[in-house]
């Protein structure tokens, strides 16, 4: 190898260096990002609730879980949240869009490479965390264009709730035809 050669290999090396060193810290500043959020609900959830009313934060229109336990929120507790907190009457037609939604979700899902690679009827606990929170962030984004603003929800538990309902439903129905 001659010098010019050389030069362009340590040119290589020092712009591969300097790519992980950003892609190092991007994710450092995701983790700080995240923690400052964490922090902001945090001190939403401390303040008085006439404070509350008079800050006009953003975090403060969210919408929080109906019970604590996630597997226990059930399709009442979205109806509820809905109809009382979306401000939205619960008709055959808002249902038919949940369902309709859910189940669209629910097929890209089944269709994704690495759900395909679990082999026939994964359950809910093997899909990788990863992909239920993005196909979920997509319900709630294609819920919110239909006119239902599950965007709202605190850590997405309106969508995850009806996606992982969904797809056990399915697995369950499944697991008894064998």
């Amino acid at each position: 190898m001659n010098n010019t050669d050389n030069n362009s290999i340590s040119l290589l090396h020092a712009m591969y260096n300097e790519i992980l060193s950003l892609k190092a810290g991007q994710e450092k500043a995701k983790l700080e990002m995240k923690a400052q959020i964490e922090e902001a609900n945090w001190r939403i959830e401390t303040f008085p609730t006439n404070t509350l009313r008079l800050l006009s934060l953003p975090f403060a229109n969210t919408i929080r879980k109906p019970v604590s336990i996630f597997r226990e929120i059930t399709l009442k507790h979205i109806f509820k949240m809905i109809s009382e907190d979306l401000g939205i009457e619960v008709t055959s037609n808002e249902k038919a869009t949940l369902n309709m939604c859910t189940k669209l979700i629910c097929d890209d899902m089944a269709a994704h490479p690495s759900v395909i690679a679990l082999g026939p009827n994964p359950s809910w606990g093997s899909i990788p965390v990863a992909l239920k929170k993005e196909m979920c962030a997509r319900h709630a984004n294609i819920m919110k264009d239909s006119g239902i603003d599950f965007t709202r929800c605190l850590g997405n538990w309106a969508s995850t709730a009806r996606v992982a309902h969904l797809w056990r439903d399915c697995h369950k129905i499944l697991q008894s035809c064998k």
